[in-house]
């Protein structure tokens, strides 16, 4: 199999270069913008921070409207993650303020509420690639945003034989552990699998594998970006 690429990654010694072409692109603009990346979530039923353009979250901030404070009354406590770059990877094109700062600054710009953890450092990671799947701890520093030098461990790997979800081969999406549920924040359309050959969770043939697996059923899924 082929391979194009604009990063490299352990299990590249896999291909041969010959027949169907896998395409990995990770730095290449593209992938899913922030509305989209909900959008998705939405329609794969899982839960997520409330999320709109900044003008709806003032609007709905989780309170019966008879109860709702005007907005030069709410606390720094509520805040919101704005995406000034809905394509920008890496926790980058995006910052965090007080909700009423949001709203005058960048009321019609797609945000996110920030959802205040007890260990707001670490978020989990699940990643597909083919039936197989993996979870990831990702811990970082001081720094709110997720995809920031994180150290990761790997938690668990999991098989998947019914079909995938997205018409895909490789992809992630990390979540929030909340009180009560898990938060889906981030869709990763070419995440890096460093942690899982540094720590033998899967082999390159294994990867291999499930590429030639993939193609046979639909070869437009071999194209990540």
């Amino acid at each position: 199999m082929k391979l194009l690429s604009d990063y490299a990654q352990w299990y590249d010694q896999a291909f041969d270069g010959e027949g169907l072409e896998f395409q990995r692109m990770a730095f290449t603009r593209g992938g899913l913008s922030k509305r989209d990346q909900f959008a998705l979530f939405d329609r794969l039923g899982l839960h997520s921070p409330p999320h709109g353009l900044v003008r709806e979250l003032a609007s709905r901030t989780g309170l019966p409207s008879e109860w709702q404070l005007p907005a030069v009354a709410w606390p720094a406590e509520i805040e919101a993650v704005v995406y000034l770059d809905e394509l920008q990877h890496g926790g980058n094109g995006k910052v965090k303020l007080p909700l009423v700062d949001a709203l005058a600054r960048h009321p019609d710009h797609y945000a996110s509420l920030f959802v205040s953890l007890a260990n707001s450092a670490v978020t989990l990671r699940h990643v597909r690639f083919g039936r197989l799947g993996f979870w990831l701890r990702q811990k970082g520093g001081e720094d709110w945003r997720s995809n920031r030098a994180d150290n990761e461990t790997v938690i668990g790997r999991t098989n998947h034989p019914e079909p995938n979800p997205l018409p895909r081969v490789l992809w992630a999406i990390d979540f929030l552990p909340a009180a009560e549920r898990l938060l889906a924040i981030d869709f990763n359309t070419a995440p890096d699998l460093a942690t899982l050959g540094a720590t033998n969770s899967v082999t390159a043939g294994e990867l291999h594998d499930e590429l030639l697996a993939a193609a046979a059923d639909a070869p437009e899924v071999l194209r990540q970006f």
